[in-house]
């Protein structure tokens, strides 16, 4: 069992966009390619992030996943978004906008 729930908030617009995501409830190679992500980022070993404000019009994004054992989120800045993370903030972007 894995839950995603991201959400970015800010810009220019201030328009939030946020996903809900049941990898149960996806296609196998879709759940499996998000997976893949959340491993590759090494997601649920990082550490909390400093605080950081965005710049004005800068995106903040939130990121929790949760397992049957652990619950993890990472909360970041366009200023201080770790590069590591970036593969799984651009997929869950894509499958936001595309909803």
């Amino acid at each position: 069992m894995m839950r995603i729930i991201f959400e970015r908030s800010g810009g220019f617009m201030g328009r939030k966009v946020s996903l809900d995501l049941d990898l149960a409830t996806l296609p196998p190679d879709q759940a499996d390619a998000l997976k893949l992500l959340v491993a590759e980022s090494d997601f649920l070993n990082l550490t909390e992030l400093p605080t950081n404000t965005p710049a004005p019009d800068g995106f903040a994004y939130s990121i929790t996943v949760k397992t049957s054992t652990i619950q993890h989120t990472i909360q970041a800045s366009d200023a201080n978004f770790p590069q590591g993370l970036r593969p799984l903030l651009n997929d869950l972007l894509a499958r936001a906008r595309s909803q």
